[in-house]
């Protein structure tokens, strides 16, 4: 019983650990390259949130549209801005700037928070890793099965 009241307290928190940051405009993406190496790693999940236009700077790291691919987003760290007030971007494990300035108007956040590996099973997926998501779930699901046989167990043993 006290395994079945551990995992449901980590759903419990997991839940509400996402939920809440959603409900002021942060949001969490997995990043699948490694292009902000050693910042940030292929596999972590980054959790960014709303920043006003007027804030964004040099150094900061802001998520954006990927202008070369719609419906994806980068992650790179403010290098500069152009004459016209967009954004130059570059990875920092990258030698040379983004081909091409962003639009604030494209940016959709700040990075505030990284959680390394969380995002991995979404990365292997991406990359056709099956075996690594089976072998993954299989050591996650094994322990509280046997945890709870055990207990099954124990609770049929006449005292």
């Amino acid at each position: 019983m006290g395994v079945i009241r551990v995992l449901l307290a980590v759903a419990g928190v997991l839940l509400v650990g996402g939920a809440v940051p959603a409900r002021f405009g942060w949001s969490s993406s997995v990043v699948i390259s490694g292009s902000m190496s050693p910042v940030v790693e292929a596999g972590d999940v980054v959790v960014t949130s709303p920043v006003p236009a007027d804030r964004l700077r040099e150094g900061l790291v802001i998520r954006f549209h990927d202008p070369r691919r719609p419906g994806r987003y980068v992650l790179h760290r403010i290098v500069g801005t152009t004459a016209d007030g967009r954004l130059v971007t570059r990875g920092d494990a990258n030698t040379v700037a983004d081909a091409a300035p962003v639009p604030k108007g494209t940016v959709t956040g700040v990075w505030r928070l990284r959680v390394p590996r969380l995002g991995l099973p979404v990365l292997w997926w991406i990359e056709g890793r099956h075996l690594y998501l089976v072998l993954t779930a299989l050591a996650l699901a094994v322990p509280p099965w046997w945890l709870w046989f055990r207990s099954r167990r124990s609770d049929r043993r006449p005292s």
